[in-house]
């Protein structure tokens, strides 16, 4: 009897490496849907379609970029449960994945409800000043936000994104009083500074370059360790006065739990592949991201320390779920 359970094991298992197999062979057999969690425009968009129109022609099917915005990003993780785990259907996921369910009461999912696939790239943030406002170092904003707590305010793409998470951490770390105001993506947030309903914004570096190249809006800060090469003479957080403080936003590929192996190592080979040609990788790198592109075991690892690292972060700052 034991004989016969042993062989129905081993069976089993070999029928499953060879579903795995048969499945990435025939992978992808019809059009593949990458989803984002946010509006056309900002910097997810971006990444999307870059990838998107490379992948189309590596996997011989069409990749239908498909914007589902709203929930603080959930709406479109959310969109990917619901669909089978064969690999069709992917989310460029964000830092929000992460951050989600310590800023929110109820949130649909956790990132451990996904398969990782790749980290594509990490990009900094940017502190940006708009023309309404007569400061323009992060010294005078930080005067003008202590002189009158509360009367200065910062955009930010969503709720729980990145830049959201960079505005709250320099609040805490400086005993500010600068107040959050979310808009539904980048375009209306860099909108509302143009048009001066908002003093500072924090978004992504890709999606502000252009605003700051053309002199429209005003550099503060940007949020890593290091300057970024593209905006050189923008110093850093840690240069001015805040050692300790360092955000990385950083933009992934997740797929469903139980998607075979297989396809998420195809999915792996292939973003590899499009990040190395030169008019990915020099768009990518022209707007201040950091091509990474590694493995779906190195991707997990990744979140695992993300996740660490802003739980205990978020609780110090005393944010409170919602």
């Amino acid at each position: 009897m034991n004989k016969i359970r042993r062989m129905a094991v081993v069976g089993m298992a070999l029928s499953a490496i060879c579903g795995s197999a048969m499945a990435a062979n025939t992978f992808p057999d019809r059009p593949i849907t990458l989803l984002v969690p946010t509006p056309p425009g900002g910097t997810t968009d971006t990444i999307a379609r870059l990838l998107a129109n490379r992948l189309s022609s590596a996997f011989g099917q069409s990749v239908v970029v498909e914007n589902r915005s709203g929930g603080a990003t959930t709406i479109a993780g959310q969109a990917l449960l619901n669909q089978p785990a064969d690999g069709h259907t992917v989310l460029l996921a964000t830092f929000a994945t992460i951050a989600n369910p310590y800023l929110m009461k109820s949130v649909p999912y956790t990132f451990r409800d996904f398969d990782p696939v790749s980290l594509v790239v990490n990009t900094p943030n940017v502190l940006i000043a708009g023309p309404a406002v007569t400061y323009s170092s992060l010294a005078e904003l930080i005067a003008a936000a202590k002189a009158k707590p509360g009367s200065e305010t910062f955009a930010s793409t969503s709720n729980g994104g990145s830049p959201h998470l960079s505005g709250e951490l320099f609040n805490s770390m400086a005993g500010l009083d600068i107040r959050h105001i979310p808009y539904p993506g980048s375009a209306p947030a860099m909108t509302a500074l143009l048009g001066g309903h908002v003093a500072v914004m924090y978004d992504n570096l890709p999606s502000a370059l252009g605003q700051i190249q053309a002199g429209k809006v005003k550099a503060l800060a940007v949020t890593t360790s290091q300057r970024v090469p593209v905006l050189s003479d923008v110093p850093t957080f840690a240069e001015q006065g805040y050692p300790e403080y360092e955000v990385n936003a950083w933009f992934g590929l997740l797929a469903k739990k139980g998607t075979p192996p297989a396809i998420l190592e195809t999915w792996h080979t292939e973003v590899g592949k499009a990040l190395a040609t030169p008019e990915v990788r020099d768009r990518l790198t022209s707007l201040g991201a950091i091509i990474v592109g590694n493995s779906p075991a190195e991707f997990s690892a990744y979140l695992e320390a993300e996740d660490r690292k802003w739980s205990q972060a978020i609780k110090a700052a005393n944010i409170q779920p919602e």
